[in-house]
């Protein structure tokens, strides 16, 4: 019986440390799923709550090509999926016709509470951050 004794609490501080671990690593995936995407090197944006400030926008870019050091022209032709997450930011879809015919989707993260959506019909000046990423600044419909 002394030999259970000293075991049971042993037990217990096992179970108790597979149920901290366990909920640790579920914390982690939650927290992963709904991390936002950091901000790249170089860009003068602190917090995705910035982004659309003064019309300036931090770009992601889903699929066409951008580049460091491009710049283009062009008009936004949509906005989508705008639903806002957990943290308040919404991940809009927006599509972007330049000049030159072809066109480019982005993701634009921003809290539409502190700045708002690109509209549709609006003109882009784009700059190449980098493959991933770009700057754009709107003028006017």
């Amino acid at each position: 019986m002394k030999i259970q004794a000293k075991l049971f609490p042993v037990g217990q501080l096992l179970l108790g440390v597979f149920v901290l671990s366990a909920a640790s690593l579920y914390s982690y995936k939650v927290h992963a799923a709904s991390a936002e995407p950091p901000i790249p090197r170089g860009v003068a944006m602190k917090s995705w709550q910035e982004n659309g400030r003064d019309g300036h926008y931090l770009l992601q870019v889903a699929s066409g090509r951008a580049q460091a050091g491009m710049r283009v022209t062009g008009v936004v032709t949509t906005d989508t999926n705008c639903d806002a997450d957990a943290e308040g930011l919404s991940h809009c879809h927006n599509i972007i016709e330049l000049t030159d015919g072809s066109r480019i989707t982005v993701i634009d993260t921003h809290n539409m509470n502190v700045n708002r959506c690109m509209s549709p019909g609006e003109r882009i000046s784009l700059s190449g951050v980098d493959k991933s990423w770009i700057m754009g600044t709107v003028s006017s419909k």
